[in-house]
């Protein structure tokens, strides 16, 4: 019969050499897209709006330069000392129907807010555009009684989610 602790031992082995080739592929810290290794800092100017919707470009800006900050991938820096610049520009706002009123569906009773950003991210030394898309940022809005107000305390939450999606996109690759 076998011994016990040798039958411990052994498990501990298989658990600890299963536990390390599992990990091969990963590596702690950022994980940069290989086109962008050679990119540390990055300016953000603010981003304009095409819209008629006032200081969202503000919101979306800050966003933005918050996300890139909290993910830890990036520095943000002026132009001046940065590696690349990341221009956006808002394209749309979208509203939709998400839920109407119960005998009235012409009647809404909350709605779907979509913030749609274009950007490209440039390499300041040769003017190559490195990555560029589009995302959307989405939340909803509950409608009151003051309808301005309601959307006014929800545009910050997409502009925050459209932020996140486009920081991902350039500091994972997707």
């Amino acid at each position: 019969m076998s011994h016990p602790s040798a039958i411990l031992r052994l498990g501990a082995l298989l658990a600890a050499a299963l536990l390390t080739t599992s990990c091969a592929g990963y590596r702690l810290g950022p994980a940069k897209p290989a086109a962008l290794a050679h990119v540390n800092v990055i300016a953000v100017p603010n981003v304009k709006n095409e819209t008629l919707q006032p200081r969202i470009d503000t919101l979306v800006t800050n966003a933005i330069i918050s996300r890139l900050s909290e993910d830890g991938t990036y520095r943000v820096a002026l132009e001046g000392d940065a590696d690349a610049v990341l221009e956006a520009k808002i394209v749309r706002i979208e509203r939709r129907q998400l839920r109407s009123a119960r005998f009235n569906q012409l009647r809404s009773r909350e709605l779907g807010l979509r913030v749609i950003v274009e950007y490209r991210l440039v390499d300041l030394d040769t003017g190559r555009i490195l990555r560029a898309g589009s995302e959307r940022g989405e939340t909803s809005v509950f409608i009151d009684a003051n309808y301005q107000n309601a959307e006014r305390q929800a545009i910050p939450e997409a502009a925050n989610r459209v932020a996140s999606r486009i920081v991902t996109n350039i500091s994972e690759g997707w």
